[in-house]
This record gives C-alpha cells, sequence and structure tokens, in this order.
C-alpha cells in the first residue's frame, strides 16, 4: 500500500500555514509513559554521572550504540565491534569516499558531538532551523552530491520489495511546511508565540518527550532532505529532547535508537499511521523506547554498586572469585555450576556452600535444571 502526504497535521489560517499535531497531550496511557520517563530521568539525575567510575565506559558505550544502530536502520553493515573500533580513532582514521558505511558512522560521532555542544534548554537557537541543517550537513559529510539544505527534487520511501510506500509532500512545499514546523516548536517550548511576544501562555508548552516525539514523526512526515532524513531525524529529536533539565544533565549516557531497532517493523508502521493523522501509536513507541534506554543506564549503575556491595560482604576466597566469573554474565543469564568446577581448585563441597551462600545474597537464583542458576544481580 502506498501512502501520500496529506497535511493532516496542519491547518490554514486566513491563508497561513499552521503546524497543529493531531495528539492528545494528555491521553491516558501517554501521561503514564510520560510519568514513568520522570521518574527514571529523576533517578539517573540523582544517582549522578560525573564522579561516577563507569562514567567513561557507559558514555563510550552509548555513543558506538547510537552510531551503530541509527546507522544499521539505515542498512549499513558494519558489526558493533567494528563500529567500536572506528569510535577509538574517527578523528584522525583518514576515510576515503568509497569507505561509505565507515563514512556513515564516523558522521554518526561527529554530529553528536556537536549537538552534545548545545543548550537547548537555555536557548532555543540551539535548535532553530539552521541547526537542523547543520545537523544534516555533518550527517551526510562526503556521501552525497546533493546540494545543502533543504531537497530540490521528488523523493520517496520504498518497503524492502523495493515497492513505494510513502510519497511525502512536493519539494517546493518543503520551505513553508518546515515554517510552519520551527514555528510550532518555538511557542511548544517556550509558550511565547513569537520572539517578541513577552507573555508566556502555559497552554502552549508541552513536555520535551512529547515535543521530542513529534519533531521525530515531523521530519519523516515531511522528509525534507534528497537522503538521510531518518538519521537526521533520530539526531534532531535527541537534541529536542535535551530542553529537560535533567535529561540534559545525561545526555549522552543513553541510546534509544538500538530500542528502535529492536522494534523496526513497530517503528515504522507507527511512523506511517502517523503521516495519515493516528500520532498516538508513535508517541506510544516512542516513550517506550525512550524508557527502555533509560533503564539499561539505569540498570548498568545499579549493578556496578551492587557489585561493590557483594564483594564489600564476600572478602577474599572462593565466593568472591566465584562472584566475579558471574559478573561477566548477562543480567538474566543461565549457567551450569560445571563452570566453576572446571575453573576452580575448589572440592564440590566448596563449590555448593559458595553457591548457597551467592543464593542467599540473592545474585543468583536456580534454573529449571539441576545444576542451573540464574543471573539476578539487580532482580
Amino acid at each position: 500500500m502506498t501512502y501520500t502526504f496529506s497535511e493532516e497535521h496542519f491547518v490554514r489560517v486566513n491563508g497561513k500555514l499552521i503546524f497543529s499535531p493531531k495528539l492528545q497531550p494528555y491521553d491516558y496511557e501517554i501521561l503514564e509513559l510520560v510519568m514513568e520517563a520522570e521518574r527514571n530521568i529523576g533517578a539517573l539525575a540523582r544517582l549522578g554521572l560525573k564522579n561516577h567510575p563507569l562514567k567513561p565506559t557507559i558514555l563510550r558505550n552509548s555513543m558506538v550504540r547510537t552510531a551503530h544502530f541509527t546507522t544499521k536502520i539505515e542498512q549499513n553493515i558494519l558489526e558493533y565491534k567494528e563500529v567500536e573500533k572506528l569510535y577509538a580513532n574517527y578523528k584522525t582514521e583518514k576515510l576515503t569516499i568509497y569507505e561509505k558505511y565507515k563514512l556513515e558512522v564516523r558522521n554518526v560521532f561527529e554530529a553528536y558531538d556537536y549537538l552534545y555542544k548545545l543548550h537547548p534548554q537555555s536557548d532555543f537557537s540551539s535548535m532553530d532551523e539552521q541547526v537542523l541543517l547543520n545537523i544534516h550537513e555533518l550527517l551526510m559529510k562526503d556521501l552525497t552530491g546533493h546540494p545543502k539544505g533543504y531537497r530540490l527534487i521528488p523523493v520517496s520511501l520504498r518497503d524492502g520489495d523495493g515497492e513505494v510506500s510513502y510519497m511525502p509532500p512536493s519539494h517546493i512545499e518543503v520551505p513553508e511546511l518546515m515554517g510552519a514546523f520551527f514555528k510550532w516548536l518555538y511557542s511548544s517550548v517556550t509558550g511565547r508565540t513569537n520572539p517578541y511576544d513577552d507573555s508566556i501562555d502555559p497552554s502552549l508548552k508541552m513536555h520535551p518527550l512529547l515535543i521530542s516525539g513529534i519533531t521525530h514523526h515531523l521530519i519523516g512526515y515531511i522528509h525534507p532532505f534528497p537522503d538521510g532524513n531518518g538519521r537526521t531525524a533520530r539526531a534532531f529529536s535527541t537534541l529536542v529532547a535535551l530542553i529537560h533539565p535533567d535529561l540534559s544533565t545525561i545526555k549522552d549516557a543513553f541510546s534509544v535508537e538500538e530500542f528502535f531497532d529492536k522494534r523496526i517493523s513497530e517503528y515504522y508502521d507507527t511512523l506511517m499511521s502517523a503521516t495519515q493523522g493516528n500520532l498516538k501509536p508513535f508517541m506510544i513507541f516512542y516513550l517506550e523506547c525512550i524508557n527502555a534506554s533509560l533503564m539499561k543506564v539505569l540498570k548498568e549503575l545499579q549493578r556496578f554498586d551492587r557489585i561493590k556491595h557483594v564483594n564489600e560482604l564476600l572478602g577474599k576466597g572462593h565466593a568472591r572469585t566465584m562472584f566475579e566469573i558471574i559478573t561477566r554474565m548477562d543480567e538474566g543469564e543461565e549457567f551450569h555450576r560445571q563452570v566453576f568446577d572446571d575453573m576452580l581448585n575448589a572440592s564440590a563441597s566448596s563449590i555448593a556452600k559458595n553457591l548457597s551462600r551467592l543464593r542467599e545474597l540473592q545474585v543468583i537464583q536456580p534454573g529449571e535444571a539441576r545444576g542451573t542458576y540464574i543471573v539476578t544481580i539487580i532482580e
């Protein structure tokens, strides 16, 4: 089925185009997810990353995941380990125009490095139209021969079978549509109708995560660029989310793109539904992915603190060694006690005794099969 652009989220008043997204921000399901996000953001903000020992690891992993998954969604074939290796040297490694996949990933590193230095929570110019154009230019550096700025050609989206799935608006309409969006963005963030209006209307303002999700949809809806719209939508919506004061303090610690990729069919389906006027499914999907990405970081920090605490309780000995082996496993991973029989110079009764100790500390629990256990460090 081919969907075509319709002005479902736009209205004309006295000949003037106004962006008016069809979304009820006080919908119960949406509010529940926003409140969950607030709890997660608050928990992370309280834990703090500024002086946390895990900070360098979390920031590196987040950036690598973001670059890997936002390009993987666009059919980039680099493996995670290759992206991780490139991240270590991307500022100095010389790439040729024939290394397309590496260029795509390098450009993501550079674009996010740029946007993480901006301060949208205190200055709207940090996410105005020129910033969007700058982010797109960084993401597409050395990749296309198209001129900078909005597209001057018609484009279409195709599905996995090569069939046209969505026809965005004509390139002639793009400047007016984007202008209407940025006016809405300004009002939704500031509560003012224009920069010269001193009065603030609270009814115009919207929660930062809702503004971010709508922004993500809008870029795909209008498809303002000849290429790179998906990557630009994900990057710019991340920037917009940082108007949230607490989120801005952990801005480079989480990666929502990973969870888009995990639910890729739903990602595309809800975006397509939004183009036809139904924004709610995409907003629910978007908020669920935000929460999953925040929870991942929260669990990493909680796991670190839990491991530190258990290590202090265990002191030295076989139980400590066994626990160190367990900490290398993933949460929920199942293993057999044979791993300790093979690795440790300890009697079967000693291993059994220490397994019992680890169960008392609730870092493992019995599996279904005899002799198996499940990692539950932060359960």
